[in-house]
């Protein structure tokens, strides 16, 4: 038995045993620490998968072609009104110029904007807006915090 102990052959696969031994030990590691940081993601992606799950209500909800119709409408109503002139008169801060200027508005085209709005439906869609915005804030708030960002 001593023999065989002492060849070099020997001696050299013992040392490449042990060396694999090691770095099979390591790889377990690794793979134990790389299946734990998974299950810790996975678990904190579901958390905010099940909350951004309102968001997905709220914005399924929300009648985006009424609302860019409105806009649209709204955005045309106010084209027609002199913006240069109105920044000059506000700009002197004078009364009887900013008063000559809401004169020179077309307030028909104002008014007539203002008539077609349905203001329900874009009060709701808003709502819905504004809803959506603060569950992307929480959202983004809560993925900061997964990667250390606060």
């Amino acid at each position: 038995m001593e023999n065989i102990a002492t060849d070099p052959v020997v001696h050299q696969l013992m040392k490449q045993l042990k060396f694999t031994q090691i770095l099979c030990v390591v790889s377990s590691i690794l793979t134990l620490c790389l299946l734990a940081g998974g299950i810790f993601l996975f678990c904190r992606v579901r958390g905010l998968a099940q909350s951004c799950e309102p968001v997905v209500e709220k914005m399924a909800k929300l009648d985006v072609e009424s609302l860019n119709e409105t806009l649209t409408y709204i955005n045309t109503s106010l084209e027609t009104v002199d913006w240069e002139q109105v920044a000059r008169s506000l700009s002197q801060l004078d009364v009887e110029a900013i008063n000559s200027a809401i004169e020179k508005l077309d307030v028909d085209a104002i008014n007539s904007a203002v008539e077609g709005l349905d203001t329900e439906e874009l009060t709701q869609s808003l709502k819905n807006l504004n809803e959506a915005v603060e569950k992307f804030r929480e959202i983004s708030e809560r993925m900061g915090s997964i990667f250390g960002r606060r």
